[in-house]
């Protein structure tokens, strides 16, 4: 049977011509509330979205380094650099300059390498949207482009690894036929120097990171960005290369370097939720020469970081951070306090410390925005001044029960005087994919949803990380099934409770937790009242029309291959364009897309839209919203912050709320 909404698949001039008119219409709907304003203003001065992708500063041969807002108050991020952890310094890349800028915009800035001797730096630079940019790379002293061969960089979280003496580094891409390949960077010189067959690797990486020894004779290259491990490595001095682990080794295996000949690892191949050991890479591929520090616990270990003669753990504890300290022998010295329940950059999709002389880390709570730290003796030292927060909130940690009996953990947010004695306007958010623990944030873009008496539910589910390996696998592939009933079993806990009701109840999520925003509207229509999918994928057998092989790794990690029978079969029991019902009352739902993003295409939600609306009999709006020159995220803070409101403005509609003073 022929599929009437197939020409909405390609970006033809009709389809085009289609979607704009959806998006103007959503636009105006949105715009034109009358609170909208007021949820503006106050998106505007809660959000501190200056703050995306900043990180903590982090120091390197004397100097310290961080990304932070060209000009106060203006959305585009550059790298400074300075002679404290407190100075603001010297802005060193300006992404407004005609040298990084296209089309009359400046270009995004999302990361940033200094070398070892802080001398140099090297960063990508991203347009439109566009998740595919060049490298530039910058002398620290003079702020003077240097000479660099041209290389097409993909954002997916994989850097380059320099030398240690900062005069070339190396750096990893994809072949057209799917090969991993390492890159050796020197000026204006650009040299193959590896290639590996991406059959052979453990789950399927976008990208590989070059990690390179402290004296410079190794080179480890580790897979990521959802499936962590040490892949390969090379002799510099005889320019051989060899995989890293054993034969067969199934888990994750990640770190940074102890010595020049030992590589200190993250490893769950015996130890779902992860042990610490040190290996001799002459004899990596021989599991008896490992060497435990720290063994497994109940703690769900994220990355690790050697400091001199300590080491500091990143964990975590029933979805929530924390930070340990041990000696290099792994003599446990105790855990760094912390203000609150929350996360940090650093565990969440990477699983890294930024490299830095001094131990960074960034640490942000419900109600408390993103704050740098640096480790000194056995106290976090904040770094720069610290911002308000949401004031007269209260957060308290909740567990459901998922259909097998797995608890599963919920923080709830609200004001400390609402009234619980009745079913108030909630919303939930979860991710539950991709081996991603899924944190505490700070919700300062929700702050008039919550200042108006909303409740928040931030709600873990199988299929992220934050319990495990095993966690994970059991919401992945053959369990994806798993992932949607926990979030119904959250929702139906909060039912149970009193705190709310379907009437008053919505979903929000981007990305994976779009798709589960579209499976929660097409299983259980009768949970809720409005949903938000941003950046989601609804078609599930044909998820992209000219998807880059990066894009179709990542999917099949998590959802499996849909050209293979088997997988197919199970992807489209949940599918949710494939599961849209004729007849049935749909809860609200505003899709929310980049123009340019390269996963998660706007033809999802053309198609999507042309089949939910006739099918629902609720009246209630199906909107479409394409967000013209943006990709997978916002463009910078700006529009973030434009974005936000309109997702509150649109749930707080939904549900009958209005904003406060």
């Amino acid at each position: 049977m022929s599929d009437p909404y197939e020409w909405l698949r390609e970006d033809t001039e009709e389809s085009l011509a289609w979607q704009e008119q959806e998006d103007e219409a959503a636009r105006s709907y949105l715009r034109d509330w009358h609170h909208f304003p007021r949820v503006h203003a106050q998106v505007a001065a809660a959000a501190a979205f200056d703050s995306l992708g900043a990180g903590a500063p982090r120091r390197l041969g004397g100097r310290w380094f961080r990304m932070g807002p060209v000009e106060a108050g203006q959305p585009e991020q550059g790298v400074w650099v300075s002679d404290s952890a407190d100075d603001p310094g010297r802005l060193l890349v300006d992404p407004r300059d005609d040298d990084h800028a296209r089309d009359g915009r400046p270009a995004q800035l999302v990361w940033f390498e200094p070398s070892p001797d802080g001398d140099r730096v090297v960063f990508g630079l991203y347009h439109g949207g566009r998740p595919i940019g060049p490298l530039r790379v910058v002398d620290t002293g003079t702020g003077r482009p240097l000479p660099l061969a041209s290389h097409p960089h993909l954002l997916s979280g994989a850097v380059p690894g320099w030398l240690p003496d900062g005069s070339a580094f190396y750096v990893c891409d994809r072949s057209e036929g799917g090969e991993h390949r390492v890159w050796y960077m020197e000026g204006e010189q650009r040299e193959l120097v590896h290639e590996i067959d991406p059959g052979g690797l453990p789950g399927s990486p976008s990208g590989l990171t070059p990690q390179v020894s402290p004296g410079g004779t190794w080179v480890i290259t580790l897979s990521g960005q959802h499936e962590q491990a040490a892949t390969h490595v090379g002799d510099r001095r005889t320019g051989t290369w060899r995989p890293f682990l054993p034969p067969g080794y199934a888990g994750e295996c990640h770190g940074v370097w102890y010595d020049e000949d030992t590589y200190l690892a993250v490893v769950t191949g015996d130890a779902p939720r992860g042990r610490l050991v040190a290996i001799p890479v002459a004899t990596s591929t021989d599991e008896w020469t490992w060497r435990e520090l720290v063994p497994e616990s109940d703690a769900v270990l994220r990355c690790v970081t050697k400091a001199g003669d300590r080491l500091v753990l990143c964990d975590v504890v029933d979805a929530a951070i924390g930070f340990r300290l041990f000696t290099v022998e792994g003599e446990p010295l105790g855990r760094i306090p912390l203000p609150g329940i929350g996360s940090s950059p650093t565990a969440l999709i990477f699983r890294r410390f930024d490299r830095s002389d001094v131990p960074v880390f960034s640490f942000n709570t419900f109600v408390e925005p993103t704050a740098a730290y640096r480790v000194e003796g056995d106290e976090p030292i904040a770094v720069g001044r610290a911002r308000p927060g949401l004031a007269g909130m209260t957060v308290t940690r909740r567990f459901a029960t998922g259909r097998d009996g797995t608890r599963l953990p919920c923080f709830v947010i609200h004001r400390k005087d609402l009234d619980l004695d009745r079913p108030q306007p909630t919303l939930v958010n979860a991710y539950g994919g991709f081996n991603v623990a899924w944190l505490p944030r700070y919700l300062g873009d929700y702050a008039p949803f919550l200042q108006a008496g909303g409740i928040y539910v931030h709600a873990v589910l199988r299929g992220g990380a934050e319990y495990g390996r095993d966690w994970y696998e059991q919401g992945r592939l053959a369990g994806k099934q798993t992932t949607f009933d926990d979030l119904y079993a959250v929702a139906e806990d909060l039912i149970a409770a009193g705190l709310s009701e379907p009437g008053r109840l919505a979903f929000h999520s981007s990305s994976h937790g779009g798709l589960v925003a579209g499976v929660a509207l097409t299983q259980r229509p009768d949970l809720w009242r409005a949903l938000v999918a941003e950046v989601p994928l609804f078609e599930m057998l044909r998820p992209l029309t000219h998807g880059h092989r990066d894009v179709y790794s990542v999917f099949h990690e998590d959802y499996g291959d849909a050209d293979q029978r088997e997988d197919a079969a199970i992807i489209r029991k949940y599918s949710p364009y494939h599961n849209v019902r004729p007849g049935t009352a749909y809860p609200a739902i505003l899709q929310a897309f980049g123009e340019h993003d390269l996963g998660c295409q706007p033809f999802h939600g053309r198609m999507f839209t042309s089949a939910l609306r006739p099918a629902s009999t609720s009246g209630h709006p199906v909107m479409l919203r394409v967000w013209k020159g943006a990709g997978h995220t916002p463009l910078d803070g700006a529009e973030a912050i434009e974005r936000y409101s309109e997702i509150v403005s649109f749930l707080m509609r939904e549900l009958g709320m209005t904003p406060v003073d």
